[in-house]
């Protein structure tokens, strides 16, 4: 929300039901409306503190925990991404669509202050049963925070604009499956605790967690270049609606002009505020790699005794090292270290938890072996061997396990792009450059080997720190 909002108290009880009472007089008729009322309590105080069991802000510690929590201030919550840097690059490099990062976050993560699974949000009563909900929507009334879907013109629906020109941000509901929209959604709270006194407990445990993807794209719009991300708009909320809380967040309103219970009653916030950097650097992108690599056959006795086959991986990428290519970006800088280029060769997530699984993994996130699909749980897959990677002089190199974790250099699984490449050629200030990797299936040292076939992928990435 703008930080010039004014926040609307919700009240502490709303009407639950009418009767209607009639006295006839005559041809006259008075009616008269008599409310029942019922509310949900806001739980917010220190771990230290208590209530007597009869008061409507008691926690029983059987049936939950109780903290001070503020709310979706502007500055709140967290980003969702693995990364805390993007690179954006011209269109030539990074097509419209192009993927930058994501990630996931925990709604514990979501808060002002971080939650716990079981501490309790709000305290309801037990008629309060199926008017308790969640809302999600995008910061529809800031333009950089969720008003205009940008990436809707180049197939990203979902996608909003952000205070970066360049990159959209698509924040996903994954209890649902749903984007956020500028449009409020609901789901409603089911299956919640009771304590001992029947009151319903409704408890961060109970709001989503979110998915975080961010685009890059053509669009012209956008306040700045590169930087930290220092706007202080979040991108979208999670809110909780209940008796006296959020009255009029309804399905398919605006959150342009409805944002009742802002801030203290909405637990979640997706912010890239103070929790981004964005770079404009020149770089480079993979054109080619050897399509399949096959090693000869290999018997398990020639395994166990050592032997080793090895092939060729040959790679050709080209890089923004001139003019008129790296014009408005910053120089090319080969390396593992911030705002350097580096390359890895990525293994899927599936190889790399087996890889783990293994102790095959490096304190850093990098692989060692690259393990066969289905190691492990397919009786036909050999056992007992992997592949290993090296440059084409022999220092031996470690798999990417995940290509959205930068900044740990070659314990990742990161080589200086240029490290051990050669170049082939210029052209309007791009230079093509070959490099050859190593690849060796051998015995994993200190396993047995069992027959098997062995498949396995690998992908090439290229990406700035």
């Amino acid at each position: 929300m703008a930080p010039t909002s004014i926040p609307i108290r919700a009240s502490t009880s709303m009407l639950r039901a009418c009767r209607w009472l009639t006295w006839g007089a005559l041809a006259a008729m008075l009616s008269l409306c008599v409310p029942a009322w019922a509310t949900c309590y806001r739980i917010s105080y220190a771990p230290g503190m208590t209530y007597p069991s009869n008061d409507v802000y008691y926690v029983d510690p059987a049936h939950g925990t109780h903290n001070t929590w503020t709310g979706s201030l502007d500055t709140a919550g967290a980003s969702g991404l693995a990364v805390s840097s993007v690179n954006l690059n011209s269109s030539t490099f990074q097509p419209d669509g192009t993927l930058l990062a994501s990630g996931s976050a925990s709604i514990l993560m979501l808060g002002n202050e971080a939650y716990t699974a079981e501490q309790v949000l709000f305290r309801c009563d037990a008629a309060d049963a199926g008017s308790l909900f969640e809302f999600y929507a995008t910061n529809g009334d800031n333009d950089y925070g969720g008003r205009y879907e940008d990436g809707a013109s180049f197939g990203l629906p979902g996608a909003y604009r952000t205070y970066f020109r360049g990159m959209v941000i698509r924040v996903t509901h994954t209890q649902t499956g749903n984007y956020f929209s500028r449009y409020w959604q609901s789901r409603p709270l089911t299956g919640l605790d009771r304590d001992s006194q029947g009151k319903i407990l409704v408890k961060a445990k109970n709001f989503s967690d979110v998915r975080v993807e961010l685009f890059r794209v053509s669009n012209t719009e956008g306040s700045t270049g590169s930087g930290i991300y220092s706007y202080s708009q979040p991108a979208a909320y999670i809110a909780f609606k209940g008796p006296g809380w959020s009255n009029n967040l309804v399905d398919g309103r605006d959150s342009n002009s409805y944002f009742d219970g802002w801030y203290n009653a909405w637990p979640g916030t997706i912010n890239l505020y103070n929790r981004l950097t964005v770079r404009r650097s020149a770089t480079c992108a993979v054109t080619n790699v050897t399509p399949n690599v096959r090693f000869p056959l290999m018997t398990v006795a020639e395994l166990e005794a050592g032997a080793t086959r090895q092939m060729p991986i040959d790679i050709t990428f080209e890089c923004q090292t001139g003019a008129p290519a790296n014009t408005g970006l910053t120089a090319l800088a080969s390396g593992v270290n911030a705002g350097q280029t580096a390359m890895g060769v990525l293994v899927p997530a599936a190889n790399y938890q087996s890889a783990a699984a293994q102790g095959l993994t490096t304190a850093g996130g990098g692989a060692t072996y690259l393990l066969p699909d289905g190691y492990g749980t397919d009786s036909g897959v050999a056992t007992g061997v992997g592949i290993s990677l090296a440059l084409a002089n022999g220092t031996p190199l470690n798999f990417l396990g995940n290509e959205m974790v930068t900044g740990s250099g070659n314990n990742a699984g990161w080589y200086a792009v240029l490290s051990d490449a050669s170049s082939t050629g210029v052209a309007a200030g791009v230079t093509s450059y070959t490099k050859r990797l190593q690849a060796t299936l051998k015995r994993i040292p200190g396993r047995t080997v069992t027959p098997g076939k062995i498949n396995a992928r690998a992908q090439v990435v290229i990406r700035v720190q």
